[in-house]
Parts: structure tokens; C-alpha cells; sequence
């Protein structure tokens, strides 16, 4: 036991108070807990304790809905590097997060299928939509995904595979043949391809839903100002009445990590001259071919053409 002097100060106010401490192992329990034991030499009467403090610790945002970010080829794959600071930011572990693809080439690309945060790419339709919903029952479920112009993402994924990119894609078998095919043919190749996906992206997104967010890509990628609108709609649509202010503004600021006006990714870029060029031979594809995707930018809103 040690026993401590009272100060002159102390005399005035306790009037000949000393106080004397019992240190226990528990000595850093904190103060609201009370587990210090106070032993006063003298009866005098204390302040009162303050009341018993019940700290709310409230629920991760993943604890109350699943989660799931998608996107299809050419489509915006800026989703994915937001996808994983949004929630690492608010304290996601490895173990939260999962990823899927079709067709999956590694470990990396898919694993942790149970975990309530998934991120999937070129897997999402309107049948595995209800899937999710039925398997998460209750829980809830908030998607988010990325939507382009049909057209455009056709050109985009013709100049980008035409100049070497992703040469092990699967989608494009043997992707080399792309090196060697012109805009006229490469283009035809990689609409039929990619015919599937745009019918999945566009059947999933055409219909407004309480549970699904449409990113749009071309609001997305124009300017810093339409990046940050639309992270702000999505992060309310997320995460409105589960985050705090303060979380919400490093949520927002995460983001703009995949924002290619403040931070160019030219791995991720195009050559503007050839999509503009390869748009030429849009009109010459096979006019059942053409047909489907004036269909799919017809349904999605688009100026079709």
C-alpha cells in the first residue's frame, strides 16, 4: 500500500483529506469500469461516481448485408481497386473478402466464396442476382456494378487484346489471332465472343432494383467531378445509417485511388485513335450480330448507333 501526501490545495477543498490506493493486477482497467478500489482514511463524503458507461459498438457494415461488386469485360475494371479500399478502409480483413471469375485461372483470382464481401467478374446475370438473394436471405444484399455502352466496350476490347494485352484470356482463344486480324474481322471475333456477357450485363442492369447500383462508366471515366458523383451515390447506397461521417469522408477519399485523371493508369488505357478507327467498322458487321447490340444499348438507355 502506498500512502501520498495531501497537497496545500488538497487540504483546502478535503479539508484534511489522504488518500490512500490499493493497486490491484487490474490496475489499467479503464476508468469507467471502477475496478481501482478507493479507500479513503476519513468518512467524508465523495463526489458520486459517474453512472455506468455502456459503449455501443455498432455492427461492420458487412455484419447487416452481403455485399457484391461486378463487372464484365471491358466494362470499367476501375471497380475493382475501389472495391477493395472502400472496405479495407472500413476494417475489412482478408478473410472478409472474396473473388470470383469465369473462367477462373488461379487462386488468386477466385477464393473465399462464403466470405460476405465478393467481387466477380464476368459472372454476374439476372439469374445469379435472385441466387444471391435467396442465399443471403434476410441479411440483404447491395450490388454494385459497372455499365458501358455495348458498342464501346466491343471496340475497347478489340484495340486492347489487337495490341498484346491479356494475351492468356481465356474469352478470346487463341488470343494471338487478334494480333493478326484487322478491324474488320478482329471486331466481328470479338463481338460474337463477348455476346454472352453484354446480354448478362445489360439483362442485370436495364431494370431499376432496390439492391443493385449502376456505375456509369461513362460518368465514371469524362472527369474528377463525375468520378466523385458517382462514388458519392454508391457510397450511400452502400453504406447510409452503417458508417459515420467521418468514415464516409475516408471512404471517399479511398476511392479516388482509381480515379485516372488524378492518377494515370496507362497499363489500363487504350489509343483513343484506335477505338476511333475500329468505330468505323461497326456498321459493317453482320447485321444480326449489330442487331444484338443496338438491342442491348437500346435497353440500357443509349443512343443506339
Amino acid at each position: 500500500m502506498h500512502t501520498c501526501g495531501c497537497t496545500a490545495m488538497a487540504l483546502q477543498w478535503a479539508l484534511s483529506w489522504c488518500c490512500l490506493f490499493h493497486l490491484d493486477a487490474a490496475a489499467d482497467v479503464s476508468f469507467e469500469s471502477h475496478a481501482m478500489n478507493f479507500v479513503q482514511r476519513k468518512a467524508f463524503p465523495r463526489f458520486a461516481p459517474p453512472a455506468t458507461v455502456i459503449q455501443y459498438l455498432p455492427s461492420k457494415p458487412w455484419d447487416v448485408h452481403n455485399y457484391l461488386g461486378v463487372v464484365h469485360h471491358k466494362a470499367g475494371f476501375f471497380l475493382a481497386p475501389v472495391w477493395t479500399q472502400v472496405f479495407q478502409t472500413l476494417g475489412a480483413g482478408t478473410s472478409d473478402i472474396g473473388a470470383w471469375q469465369q473462367p477462373c485461372y488461379s487462386s488468386q483470382s477466385c477464393h473465399s466464396p462464403e466470405a460476405p464481401i465478393q467481387f466477380w467478374l464476368d459472372m454476374f446475370s439476372r439469374e445469379r442476382a435472385q441466387k444471391a438473394r435467396q442465399a443471403v436471405g434476410s441479411k440483404g444484399l447491395r450490388v454494385v456494378g459497372s455499365v458501358r455502352d455495348p458498342v464501346s466496350m466491343i471496340v475497347s476490347a478489340y484495340c486492347y487484346h489487337h495490341h498484346g494485352r491479356e494475351m492468356t484470356n481465356r474469352l478470346f482463344a487463341p488470343t494471338a489471332r487478334l494480333l493478326m486480324l484487322g478491324p474488320r474481322e478482329g471486331l466481328v471475333v470479338v463481338a460474337e465472343r463477348m455476346l454472352p456477357l453484354v446480354e448478362n450485363m445489360t439483362a442485370a442492369f436495364e431494370q431499376p432494383s432496390n439492391d443493385i447500383f449502376r456505375l456509369d462508366y461513362e460518368t465514371v471515366t469524362n472527369s474528377s467531378e463525375g468520378f466523385d458523383q458517382q462514388m458519392e451515390r454508391m457510397i450511400d447506397f452502400l453504406f447510409t445509417g452503417l458508417i459515420t461521417p467521418e468514415e464516409r469522408r475516408k471512404v471517399l477519399k479511398a476511392t479516388q485511388v482509381a480515379d485516372a485523371h488524378r492518377y494515370l493508369r496507362t497499363d489500363q488505357e487504350n489509343d483513343p485513335e484506335c477505338e476511333e478507327e475500329v468505330r468505323k467498322y461497326v456498321p459493317s458487321m453482320p447485321a444480326d450480330l449489330l442487331g444484338y447490340y443496338h438491342s442491348f444499348q437500346q435497353r440500357l438507355g443509349y443512343a443506339v448507333g
